[in-house]
């Protein structure tokens, strides 16, 4: 890992490897003095992209929903080193980090657990962790 990282990225999803990345993402960012940004992806696969961006009102009331702004919310007020922002998005998880947040954001390192809350989405196209560490445009770190 190179001392030229200032964004770094976190995807959590409630997991206990997600926490883990979580508190490994804020360890490095401290050390790296870089911004760390926070993000949790509903998965709705039916969703086109953009739809996963723009229609955020059409889930207030999804319980899945409210509980990923719940727990991003919580890292977000007690995490002593800053999080630059925090997105809450809905779609397919891959997609929306590696072609919108990633290169949206300039990441230079993003950090996902190695295996998620759900494990179903293995059956197709691999792991999102796989995925993302293949296809992100940037360092990729998972934690397990």
């Amino acid at each position: 890992m190179t001392p030229n990282i200032k964004n770094i990225l976190v995807a959590i999803d409630g997991s206990l490897n997600a926490n883990r990345a979580f508190n490994q993402a804020v360890q490095l960012a401290q050390k790296l003095k870089a911004n760390l940004y926070l993000t949790r992806v509903v998965e709705d696969y039916y969703l086109n992209e953009d739809d996963g961006i723009l229609q955020m009102v059409n889930y207030e009331d999804d319980p899945e929903v409210i509980e990923a702004r719940d727990d991003l919310n919580q890292k977000f007020m007690m995490t002593v080193y800053p999080i630059k922002d925090t997105f809450l998005r809905i779609g397919d998880p891959k997609k929306i980090i590696a072609n919108y947040l990633v290169r949206g954001l300039k990441i230079d390192l993003l950090i996902i657990g190695k295996y998620g809350k759900s494990n179903n989405q293995q059956a197709n196209s691999g792991t999102i962790a796989e995925f993302l560490k293949t296809n992100a445009p940037c360092q990729v770190l998972v934690v397990d």
